[in-house]
């Protein structure tokens, strides 16, 4: 395990101790029926998840560990849409939609992955039961798609050391600290904030030489967040 990184054991886990995403909005008791749906899975890092274009409408809650979401091009490349940690759902819009034939997109482990598995009925279900937590889950959605629609004007409109500090302040709240595992390599970080691996580079050492964040392997730390958040504007 790495440095700073949480273990969730199986009773923390079971409470939603230290998980954020969606488990952290719902009430105690939507919680504890969520997380007490399906079964534990576990995944080896680099394994493949949900694939894209699978027939399929598993739901996954990751309770320990990174994923990241990629779509496949037509022309062979792999583009990283998102991270995802502790507390996230999987898998969701298949569950909810049976109209969605096929994965939209594929989810990786970029480390070792714990999961509760369940299938869309217990979900819809669970929705059901705790309508309050629907509503918790559609602005979830709504706020991702917001900040999905904020990059895509931030890669016309912004610098990658800009780019990449909204990313680490994104980040930097959603985990609620400061020490990123960010778990993505510079190509995979440069893929996220539509740029180059080499403008990754220099964005880098730029928010490195402002004192803002320290690097290491697949690691950044925030130094200082609020100084970050005033250069993300």
């Amino acid at each position: 395990m790495r440095h700073g990184e949480q273990y969730v054991g199986p009773v923390a886990a079971r409470e939603g101790v230290g998980l954020g995403g969606f488990v952290a909005l719902v009430n105690p008791d939507a919680r504890a029926a969520l997380l007490g749906l399906g079964r534990v899975r576990r995944y080896r890092r680099g394994a493949t998840i949900v694939l894209q274009g699978a027939r399929d409408d598993t739901v996954f809650v990751v309770l320990e560990g990174r994923v990241k979401v990629t779509l496949d091009t037509p022309d062979g490349r792999e583009v990283v849409l998102g991270l995802l940690g502790p507390g996230d759902l999987l898998g969701e819009w298949e569950a909810i939609d049976p109209e969605l034939v096929s994965r939209a997109a594929s989810e990786v482990a970029l480390e070792p992955v714990e999961c509760r598995v369940f299938s869309a009925d217990d979900l819809r279900q669970f929705l059901v039961d705790h309508p309050a937590a629907a509503l918790q889950l559609l602005r979830l959605t709504i706020r991702n798609f917001l900040t999905a629609d904020r990059r895509r004007v931030d890669a016309t409109a912004l610098d990658a050391p800009h780019r990449l500090a909204h990313f680490l302040v994104e980040r930097a709240d959603a985990q609620r600290e400061s020490e990123l595992d960010i778990a993505l390599t510079q190509e995979e970080l440069a893929s996220l904030l539509a740029s180059s691996r080499e403008s990754v580079v220099r964005a880098l050492t730029a928010l490195r030489t402002r004192g803002l964040i320290e690097t290491g392997r697949r690691q950044i730390t925030v130094r200082d967040l609020e100084g970050l958040r005033a250069y993300a504007g």
